[in-house]
């Protein structure tokens, strides 16, 4: 199990060690790689040999995150992962990381310890809010600045998306006194709250279709479901299917939206978001996943149907 460590004790472990990898979640969303690249940045400006790790390529939406931070090649001294509750969230370097990962900066509750040591802020929103502390240290640590507007954005991208622009019920007081602290270093927060939460492309609206065309009800409409086949997904941009998964949830009446996403065949990426006295959490971790009460995710294998059938007993003793 890790050894759980403060903001102070984690900043000057990156602060002592040099050929650092920060690691993102396969299927990386705003809170992994703005949290990631932030950190990154704020090290290579310390004079850190430091880059990013993504499992999976990540969304061209996200690509002004990589502004300001040099790309670096070299054998990796000292892995850190950011907002990774679980080494099988790891995708493709699982088994380089799983035993080896130094440092994990999470804010899962459900975080299953894997790291040597553990920077966990449960409270927290998202995991960019606890990088975002951890930065402020390195900066006395250092006796430098290293806030940009240019890590800045990488933190409120995390934030806002974590906490769907501030309406989730994980939003509380200190996400919004961190977020105003953080839009202070002035990045273009207009245009960065339209490319993240209004802008739409083609394919995206086409997608939403196809989601809103295979709903079903369940539990006299209290619980939504949306399916979304391998063939549908086919080249499906990453984080318009991340937020495919908030539409049955938005539904008058639910309770609980359920997204299906099949990855491969009869392997199913299960999304559960509920709005009130759900444990989204509790639902996925006895299907082998995790999250937070009210956003968690898991895997099942086998037909849409058996899954599907698999998933509503456990919903059934909760709704």
């Amino acid at each position: 199990m890790s050894k759980a460590i403060d903001v102070k004790q984690a900043a000057q472990l990156l602060f002592d060690n040099d050929r650092l990898a920060l690691i993102c979640h396969a299927s990386p969303d705003g809170d992994t790689l703005g949290g990631a690249f932030a950190l990154c940045g704020a090290l290579q400006k310390l004079q850190k040999t430091a880059k990013v790790i993504t499992p999976e390529a990540p969304s061209k939406r996200f690509d002004y995150l990589r502004y300001g931070v040099a790309v670096q090649e070299f054998e990796v001294g000292f892995a850190v992962t950011v907002d990774v509750a679980d080494a099988a969230l790891l995708g493709n370097v699982e088994e380089k990381y799983k035993n080896n990962t130094d440092l994990c900066i999470d804010h899962h509750i459900s975080n299953t310890g894997y790291a040597e040591h553990l920077l966990l802020d449960s409270d927290a929103a998202s995991a960019c809010e606890v990088v975002y502390e951890v930065i402020m240290e390195l900066e006395r640590l250092g006796d430098t600045e290293l806030m940009s507007a240019e890590i800045a954005a990488c933190l409120y991208t995390g934030i806002s998306t974590d906490t769907g622009c501030f309406r989730f019920g994980n939003t509380n007081a200190a996400t919004h006194r961190r977020a105003a602290e953080i839009i202070e270093y002035g990045f273009d927060l207009t245009r960065l709250n339209y490319l993240l939460f209004d802008m739409r492309t083609r394919e995206r609206i086409e997608l939403e279709k196809k989601a809103l065309e295979s709903i079903e009800y369940y539990f006299d409409g209290k619980c939504a479901i949306i399916s979304l086949t391998k063939a549908v997904l086919s080249g499906a941009d990453e984080e318009d299917l991340n937020a495919i998964s908030s539409l049955p949830r938005q539904i008058d009446g639910t309770e609980l939206g359920v997204t299906f996403k099949e990855k491969d065949d009869n392997v199913w990426k299960i999304s559960l978001r509920s709005k009130n006295y759900i444990d989204s959490r509790a639902i996925c971790a006895k299907l082998g996943g995790g999250g937070h009460k009210k956003a968690a995710g898991c895997r099942i294998k086998g037909t849409y149907e058996e899954c599907k059938n698999i998933l509503l007993k456990e919903i059934e003793l909760y709704i």
